[in-house]
């Protein structure tokens, strides 16, 4: 029963994240951090005709006509399930409590049809673990809720109806399509289990309403605290009280009204997805809920990188959310090496994740948004808490140099597919010792340190255009000394063979890769190596914009030739160009990729990675933190500028 790649919705507290399909089937539940761990393989709910045996619906089949969308300015999501044969219809609200680790699923099953129906209700769960015979199940009957645990996790459900029958394991799924659950056992080390509920009879046109909770603790004794809680809840108290609390949330961010309710609905929208993004107790801000837990088509998306978090904090300081970039950089300060480099990337509670290597552009992004962060503030308490950690960052920058090129040694690149000396990570780390340079003259450091910074950073910009601007191309290149196959040799007969690291291993590389991508936008946005009025980037962006269109759809694509996903443009790629625009005050430009990013977003409001170069659908990582960031951004670019 393995998940599906796509997102359509997700919930949560920032704690608790939960993501669900546009049938309204629960996929993903993260907790206690919003990346890790992933409780549930696969949950299913559904009705019965109480007394007819193999008669279960599960509500996320396809018999049922399904309508999905959020409640107006919060991250309550509401699912109609409709089967006019059975004459049902059933309102599905999933929502959790804003100061609990509580999900509650409420269903309102409604007869449409001509007859009296006496119905049940099942639920079906079945937990993950990457040690399968860890993973158990009990049936506590003094709370009356079935409890899914390994080690330190315990996840319950329950309602406040009367559980009829459960079962644990021994074909716990096909017994529940049956409508006849075996609960000889209590206890078991059993990954999944089921329950039956009685609805009891419905006339034409009557409603009934069933409570499902699920709760989390790190006890048994805490869940089924929890679950004792939940019995006595009010769920329309419990239901108003989190609507409330979201639509207080929105408020505290910067409010923009372009009379576009489109465009100002996916703002909002945005501004909601990076609360459930943010890690409430670490401010580690998280690149997408996973989409590839076995790593089979992807390196996976739920941690969060410093590339990513560049802007994602430009857009939160954007929005008037500067509490959370201040708690963010509070996280990142705890993640750097003792180096004063960041890796690729991280979990929410700070610990290394896989990665493919070191990718340098995450320490120059990070000391660059530190200093971009203050500006937007003021708040010098802020600079001083970060001073010690750019001391650390700048100097392992100015160190991480190739001697023969003054540009920094090879790493990976920004979409982690290659090694080499990059346009885009050489900008990022003039960027990083730049603003290094900046925040010791503001913090009064000695002279000698801010000249030796500026120093460093005027030699970086001369090494990018030395060996990074091609005049009989018109523009940059996207690198030099790259792996273009990591398998085996290089293709290119235009090669030479470098030391790779302090242990004496030597590889060897491609000369130079002229490949057009559009991070070569990085020179100038937003790490301002070359002003954007500069005829390099001009040309530059010409190039881009030949090159990287894609062909019907419209959109731009992040490289020549790229296959991931079969080569995609990608909303975010397509953003980045219109910054561009903005910086340059060509708005009518900048409206039109800005106007195709906003089509791009799902029924729901969720911005992808990208969408389908065939028909224009989202096709992959939903929601994606990046592309919602760079929307808000392009959005208040236009709204100061006063073209929207």
């Amino acid at each position: 029963m393995a998940n599906t790649y796509i997102n359509d919705a997700i919930i949560g507290n920032s704690a608790m994240l939960v993501c669900l399909t546009r049938n309204g089937e629960l996929t993903r539940l993260f907790w206690p951090h919003i990346d890790y761990p992933q409780h549930f393989e696969k949950m299913a709910t559904g009705i019965f005709y109480t007394g007819q045996k193999n008669s279960t619906s599960w509500f996320y089949e396809d018999n049922w006509h399904h309508t999905q969308y959020y409640v107006e300015d919060t991250n309550i999501l509401k699912t109609i399930c409709e089967d006019n044969g059975r004459g049902l219809r059933v309102e599905q609200t999933d929502f959790v409590l804003k100061d609990k680790d509580v999900m509650i699923r409420r269903y309102v099953i409604e007869n449409i049809g001509p007859n009296e129906v006496d119905l049940g209700f099942v639920q079906y769960s079945s937990t993950v673990s990457t040690t399968p015979e860890l993973r158990s199940t009990l049936f506590d009957f003094n709370v009356d809720a079935l409890i899914h645990y390994r080690h330190n996790y315990y996840i319950s459900i329950s309602s406040d109806t009367e559980v009829m029958q459960f079962q644990l394991g021994n074909n716990a799924f096909d017994n529940a399509r049956y409508t006849e659950l075996y609960g000889y056992d209590s206890i078991g080390m059993m990954k999944d289990g089921a329950m039956s509920f009685n609805i009891g009879k419905i006339a034409p046109g009557e409603k009934k309403t069933f409570n499902l909770f699920i709760c989390v603790s790190h006890t048994l004794k805490g869940v089924k605290q929890l679950v004792r809680l939940c019995r006595n809840l009010n769920v329309d108290e419990e239901y108003e009280k989190t609507r409330n609390y979201w639509l207080d949330f929105l408020k505290n961010a910067r409010p923009i009204a372009t009379g576009d309710k489109k465009i100002d609905d996916l703002y909002k929208r945005s501004i909601l997805v990076f609360k459930l993004m943010a890690d409430e107790k670490t401010g580690g801000l998280l690149a997408s809920a996973e989409i590839d837990e076995g790593f089979t088509r992807c390196g996976r998306y739920a941690y969060c990188w410093g590339r990513d978090a560049a802007f994602i904090t430009g857009a939160l300081d954007a929005a008037g959310l500067t509490k959370a970039v201040d708690k963010f950089y509070q996280w990142a300060v705890m993640t750097q090496d003792d180096d004063g480099s960041w890796q690729q990337r991280y979990h929410m509670d700070g610990n290394l994740a896989p990665s493919w290597g070191l990718q340098v552009d995450e320490t120059g992004t990070l000391i660059w948004g530190m200093l971009k962060h203050y500006r937007v503030t003021g708040n010098i308490d802020f600079l001083k808490s970060m001073w010690e950690s750019i001391k650390k960052g700048v100097e392992f920058l100015t160190r991480f140099i190739d001697s023969d090129t003054g540009l920094p040694a090879p790493s990976y690149d920004l979409w982690e597919e290659r090694v080499g000396e990059h346009t885009y990570s050489s900008a990022a780390v003039y960027a990083g010792i730049k603003a290094g340079a900046e925040t010791a003259r503001i913090l009064g450091a000695s002279e000698d340190l801010i000249e030796k910074w500026e120093k460093a950073a005027s030699n970086m910009k001369a090494s990018i255009e030395k060996n990074l601007w091609r005049d009989e191309a018109g523009r940059f290149i996207r690198s030099v000394r790259t792996k273009l196959n990591p398998w085996g040799s290089e293709h290119s007969p235009y090669t030479t063979v470098i030391k790779v690291n302090e242990k004496g291993y030597y590889r060897d590389v491609t000369l130079e890769d002229w490949t057009i991508d559009v991070s070569l936008l990085g020179v100038s946005i937003p790490f301002g190596v070359f002003d954007v009025h500069d005829e390099r980037v001009r040309k530059t962006v010409e190039a881009i914009e030949r090159a990287l269109t894609s062909h019907p759809v419209g959109g731009i694509k992040r490289y020549e030739n790229d296959n991931y996903v079969g080569g995609n443009p990608w909303v975010l790629a397509t953003l980045w160009v219109a910054l561009y625009y903005i910086e340059t005050k060509e708005y009518e430009k900048a409206k039109d990729y800005f106007g195709w990013a906003a089509k791009s977003c799902t029924s729901l409001g969720l911005l992808p990675e990208q969408v389908s170069k065939d028909n224009g659908e989202p096709c992959w990582v939903i929601p994606l933190t990046w592309s919602h960031a760079m929307y808000v951004l392009v959005l208040s670019g236009l709204k100061e500028a006063g073209v929207l």
